[in-house]
């Protein structure tokens, strides 16, 4: 059913990830070999779109990538994976890239980014994809001049052919700069540590904020919470938690936030689930996610689940 949908089209950031596998996280001022380590393609839209096409929905990348040599193996991987970048912009700058440990006894992952102001794709760019191509567009809150602008052009896309292309978004970063980005989307995913910084100590109490700074809007918010499992309200104020799928151990959490978002596109788009089985099934994929390192087991996770 996946393969028979229009493709998901994802707008943010690719990056390498430098991961480093320790057994516990170092202390300061030591010097201790590592369990294992690897470079791999990181990024949250990228990510999305790593779990979107595991799950068998076909899914394209819109960003900016680097010419750069060692930029390579991402670009490797995106076509390995059969992820599409013809609408995707070339930068002559060196790729920014995360610098990542994961604690093996705790399953924590520690992460340091360096962009060296790695250029964002703009409005301009966007505005020469032909949006008939897609059923979904995703967008990470970033770079709000721009990103609002690209929304508008969707929901006017919408507007003006009838059609109903769904809008979701990341928000984890700027809660003040990037909160008008909600207002022109369908879906908004908020995640725990913006939360967190904004004093709301629960994923209910995150929602219930939300809908108040957000009223009169109709948007779809969402807040995952970790092994509390998330909270949801709909379009008409009504309010669900619904529990966490916790494996039996916690080994990678790297990209977990990711896996769930695209899991939430995938149930929602795909299976058409109404927004509390949509999380749910968010759930059960971020948990099989954190059962193992990277990526492909997700893979494993069969579809009469969902």
């Amino acid at each position: 059913m996946a393969s028979a949908m229009k493709p998901v089209l994802c707008v943010g950031c690719t990056v390498i990830d430098f991961v480093t596998i320790s057994a516990s996280f170092p202390k300061e001022d030591t010097d201790e070999r590592c369990l294992d380590g690897n470079w791999q393609r990181g990024g949250n839209a990228s990510n999305v779109c790593t779990v979107l096409r595991l799950l068998g929905l076909k899914v394209d990348f819109f960003g900016v990538l680097s010419k750069s040599d060692g930029f390579r193996v991402l670009l490797d991987d995106l076509q390995r994976r059969q992820i599409g970048v013809q609408h995707c912009l070339m930068s002559e700058k060196d790729p920014p890239f995360s610098s990542v440990i994961i604690a093996q006894d705790t399953g924590s992952r520690t992460i340091v980014h360096c962009n060296k102001n790695y250029p964002y794709v703009t409005w301009e760019d966007f505005r020469k994809i032909d949006l008939n191509e897609y059923g979904w567009v995703h967008f990470e809150a970033r770079h709000p001049k721009e990103t609002i602008k690209m929304i508008e052009t969707v929901r006017q896309y919408n507007t003006l052919h009838d059609t109903n292309i769904k809008i979701s978004l990341d928000f984890e970063t700027l809660y003040e700069k990037n909160l008008e980005l909600c207002l022109l989307c369908d879906y908004v995913v908020f995640s725990k540590d913006l939360a967190s910084r904004q004093g709301w100590e629960t994923a209910c109490s995150a929602c219930s904020h939300l809908v108040s700074a957000l009223t009169p809007s109709s948007v779809n918010i969402i807040c995952p919470w970790g092994k509390e499992g998330a909270s949801c309200v709909d379009s008409f104020h009504n309010y669900s938690d619904v529990p966490a799928h916790e494996p039996d151990s916690v080994v990678d959490t790297l990209g977990a936030g990711d896996s769930f978002m695209a899991g939430f596109i995938y149930a929602t788009y795909v299976s058409q689930k109404n927004l509390p089985d949509a999380v749910d099934f968010a759930n059960r994929v971020a948990g099989h996610k954190i059962s193992d390192y990277g990526y492909d087991h997700i893979a494993q996770i069969q579809k009469d689940q969902v």
